[in-house]
């Protein structure tokens, strides 16, 4: 790789965030002090919430990540599943119990507790809601042989877009010191990875001063000298480099064969690489509330612990506010107080019901509205509780669908490659291995259920109305192919294709079914037919006889 046009590229990403990193900063401050360090670094422990006075947006983001996850990425089920792009195969009952075996393969391997996926894609959804763009980094544990997830903090990441407005260069940074920078290297090495030494500058400091930290970058992008079918780092699509920004040293070049990234955009805007998130559209109401409640509060203060009025004259002594105490001179010679309470005239209501006002438009922005009408009417029927969640999941529609196309579409790739090479999948059906293993990604997930739930209740209540009919005429069951129904609805609401017969099976028992009514049917004739047999041989015998 050419070291100059990467650093060039580098900087040409950090230019490009110069605007973004004071916005970034302010909605920081206010909603998510915690990563607030992307105009200026702060110590460890550094107490973030000097400009946060209430605690709603914080609070909202928390909470729409968690509804975000329900109806998304649930963790008790599976969201996605894999099939064939091939529509005839997609019905052969083989090919699908080794796509429904690839799938639990899969989320085994991403739910497993080293892999730590939960944790980072809960955090990388926060910074979606918060700033507008989540990444989270996979790439594998090689000594453990497991998938391993890393949400990255935006401030330490850069990215640029390709022609067709899709992410393909992300730069990621963070600080190491230099002993835990030696350790990687040792570690790299260990696995049979190349790794340059630190420059001969480092490796002396490293002696005196191993605590020392430096930031070190790690760059993935599109390989311009790539090469199919070549072995090492330049048969692979993705150039990967990791090095020292201020030395302007490479320690590493290697490469990915899939885009090891999830790089999830809430909204953007035309020409921009990161998104716009529900803080930045809320952003003057968060700045207007935590106004609010600093002015709120400094009125309700002034209420329960009011200034003090005093004669000028200065003729009382030392005064006391402790309970109990007894303040001499307190009194006039006519019984007047000469302490008296400052009335403002404050009414702290007013100031309530504003801030409740922008508290309903920051969780209006945050989309925590789409979820309340499932808490507020618990008492609802199953049908009116599917009919509102199939509401919210089409509200939810569009933000689910970033996720999936920008996060868990090449995520998954990624995890399906690392888990394929590391020998964690079963051989392909034959079928599939002669379409070169082409699969394709279907989402389950409880909102995109709900969103098809419409053709499963289409077909419940055609159903439903038909029976009625069905009583008086059975024939009109005719126009339904009832396995047909049963199996699409099956699909619609997820079922494994494991717990479902294979079509020849069931025709296979259909026939056996058949046989065995007509022999019961036979069994069941053949004492009518014997006596009818009797009979005859008795007229038969009584023919032959002569009439008297």
């Amino acid at each position: 790789m050419d070291f100059d046009y990467l650093m060039r590229r580098f900087d040409a990403a950090k230019a490009l965030r110069v605007n973004w990193d004071t916005l970034f900063q302010e909605i920081a401050d206010r909603v998510l002090p915690q990563m607030a360090d992307f105009t200026s670094k702060r110590a460890d422990g550094d107490r973030r919430t000097q400009l946060m006075y209430d605690s709603t947006a914080a609070l909202a983001a928390r909470n729409a990540v968690a509804a975000l996850g329900t109806f998304g990425w649930p963790s008790n089920q599976q969201y996605q599943k894999l099939t064939v792009s091939d529509k005839r195969l997609q019905k052969r009952h083989p090919v699908q119990l080794a796509m429904d075996e690839w799938t639990e393969r899969l989320f085994a391997a991403r739910y497993s507790p080293r892999a730590a996926f939960e944790a980072n894609m809960g955090e990388a959804a926060l910074q979606f809601f918060v700033f507008g763009t989540g990444v989270v980094y996979i790439d594998d544990n090689v000594r453990q042989q497991s998938l391993r997830y890393k949400a990255l903090h935006l401030a330490q990441t850069y990215l640029m877009e390709n022609d067709s407005g899709v992410v393909d260069t992300v730069f990621r940074c963070w600080e190491w010191s230099l002993r835990q920078v030696q350790q990687w290297i040792e570690k790299e090495r260990a696995a049979g990875r190349n790794v340059e030494d630190l420059p001969e500058k480092l490796r002396a400091r490293l002696q005196t001063h191993p605590d020392d930290k430096i930031e070190l970058v790690h760059a993935v992008m599109p390989r311009t000298d790539y090469e199919p079918g070549r072995l090492g780092p330049h048969g692979m699509p993705w150039a990967s480099c990791y090095f020292i920004a201020h030395e302007r040293f490479a320690l590493q070049e290697g490469g990915y064969r899939t885009w090891p990234f999830m790089v999830m955009r809430y909204m953007t805007s035309p020409g921009e690489v990161y998104g716009r998130s529900p803080a930045w559209l809320a952003l003057s109401n968060i700045k207007v509330l935590n106004a609010q409640k600093r002015s709120i509060l400094q009125a309700a203060q002034k209420v329960a612990d009011p200034p003090l009025l005093l004669h000028e004259d200065g003729v009382l002594g030392a005064f006391s506010m402790a309970p109990g105490a007894l303040n001499y001179g307190g009194l006039d010679s006519n019984g007047n107080q000469m302490v008296k309470p400052l009335i403002t005239g404050a009414d702290v209501r007013i100031g309530m019901d504003m801030m409740d006002k922008e508290r309903e438009i920051i969780s209006s922005a945050f989309l925590l509205d789409v979820f309340r009408a499932l808490v507020e009417n618990p008492q609802m029927t199953a049908t009116q509780a599917l009919e509102i969640m199939q509401e919210r999941a089409t509200l939810m529609s569009p933000i689910i669908g970033r996720i999936e196309s920008e996060g868990f579409g090449p995520g998954t790739e990624r995890e399906i490659d690392l888990l394929y090479h590391a020998g964690q999948l079963p051989p392909m059906p034959p079928e599939m291995g002669e379409l070169g293993g082409e699969y394709r990604i279907e989402y389950t997930s409880p909102a995109r259920r709900a969103m098809r739930a419409s053709e499963a209740i289409a077909i419940t209540r055609t159903l439903e109305a038909v029976l009625p009919i069905a009583q008086t005429d059975n024939s009109v069951l005719d126009v339904f192919d009832m396995p047909a129904a049963v199996r699409e609805i099956a699909e619609i609401n997820g079922v494994p294709a494991k717990i479902l017969r294979d079509p020849d099976a069931v025709k296979a028992m259909q026939d056996d079914r058949a046989q065995q009514q007509q022999l019961q049917g036979l069994v069941e004739a053949a004492p009518a037919v014997s006596a009818a047999a009797a009979n005859l041989t008795k007229l038969q015998a009584n023919a032959g006889r002569p009439t008297l």
